[in-house]
């Protein structure tokens, strides 16, 4: 169970991977095809539901670019993932449990309440048996749960045979809820070999660019790559923008509605990546690029995720916080990166074995 169908490349690419990863390992995986009503109303091609007049213009104008993004993004699960042949929603969601032997939720933030409304189902709330309840990496997205949700939170998160969490902040939440230890995993995405996505990446008709990803709006990073282009004589090239993001920065080419393929394609090629995205990140170390990473959030606080993977592949020197960073002698130890990143793997591994091999025994 995850978030199998948002709109978003790093939800997808974390799907294909857990999946992928289980079934080269010999088990019968499949993602269950469940349709949360929150998650399908939020990613509608065009809604005019509590938006203002700004946003339903915006996306009038990104209509066709939307729905082409949209349609490839479903073209890659049906290519690529093993998906439930039947669709589940709230109504029948507990039929699922004559199909299956475990379950597993996550990675994806599918223990945040914001995320899907607090859609319990992703805590596997209809699963019969407590002792075929996993998590994989799962997040909460935040420091701590509201007190108005803890009672609940506890009620959940109690009922898991057992739980792999994806940050430590999420552990020390499991912990103060309901006193249980977790295990602390690595993103899936990394659970497949460089040699695994480069088969799927699809190479760009441009070359020598920079490339910029940006989870959220960043000047520092469009004028961060302006001056890097200067520095190198390379064209700027930037995934994730609209028809409102182009027409404000017409000197940088945008890429509306690139497909999982092509996405990795950019990063594959790229002579450079300027980003914000923890995928963004994942995938320029996978790769090993020549990387930038502006770690923080849209509010301006510290990106806990991307801090904590520059911390694990001592990358830190890759962090930018002003024009003054952008340098070209960077020593970026990917040796020591892919290292790193492989014994946490290694670690991951033994937890999916376990749990997959386990006759519902507790450790």
């Amino acid at each position: 169970m995850t978030f199998h169908r948002a709109i978003n490349y790093g939800a997808v690419l974390q799907t294909y991977a857990l999946q992928k990863y289980l079934n080269d390992s010999g088990y019968d995986a499949e993602v269950i095809d469940y349709r949360c009503d929150h998650m399908e109303n939020f990613y509608k091609i065009l809604s005019v539901k509590n938006k203002s007049i700004k946003q339903v213009i915006r996306g009038l104008l990104n209509f066709i670019h939307v729905y082409k993004k949209k349609s490839r993004f479903y073209g890659f699960l049906d290519q690529n993932v093993k998906i439930s042949s039947k669709i589940y929603d709230k109504s029948n969601i507990g039929e699922s449990n004559n199909e299956y032997d475990k379950f597993i939720t996550g990675s994806d933030q599918v223990f945040n309440y914001a995320c899907s409304q607090f859609d319990k189902n992703y805590f596997l709330e209809f699963v019969k048996n407590y002792d075929k309840k996993y998590s994989y990496a799962a997040s909460f997205g935040m420091k701590e749960v509201p007190c108005e949700y803890a009672e609940e939170y506890k009620k959940l998160l109690s009922t898991f045979h057992e739980l792999s969490i994806r940050e430590t902040d999420g552990q020390q939440i499991v912990k103060t809820l309901v006193g249980k230890e977790t295990e602390l995993s690595m993103d899936p995405v990394f659970l497949l070999g460089r040699e695994d996505w480069e088969r799927l990446a699809k190479k760009p008709k441009i070359e020598h660019y920079i490339l910029i990803y940006k989870l959220n709006t960043s000047n520092l990073l469009f004028d961060f790559a302006r001056k890097l282009a200067k520095m190198t004589n390379t064209k700027i090239v930037a995934l994730n923008f609209d028809i409102v993001d182009q027409m404000k920065t017409p000197d940088i080419k945008g890429l509306f509605s690139t497909s999982i393929e092509e996405f990795l394609g950019y990063f594959k090629y790229a002579d450079y990546v300027v980003t914000n995205s923890f995928h963004g990140t994942a995938f320029s170390i996978i790769f090993h690029k020549n990387l930038y990473v502006e770690a923080l959030q849209k509010d301006f606080k510290p990106n806990d995720r991307v801090e904590s993977l520059l911390n694990l592949t001592d990358l830190n020197v890759c962090k930018i916080k002003t024009l003054e960073d952008c340098v070209l002698d960077i020593n970026r130890d990917f040796s020591m990166a892919d290292e790193q990143i492989n014994k946490k793997c290694a670690e991951a591994k033994q937890y999916l074995e376990r749990i997959m091999n386990e006759n519902y025994r507790m450790f």
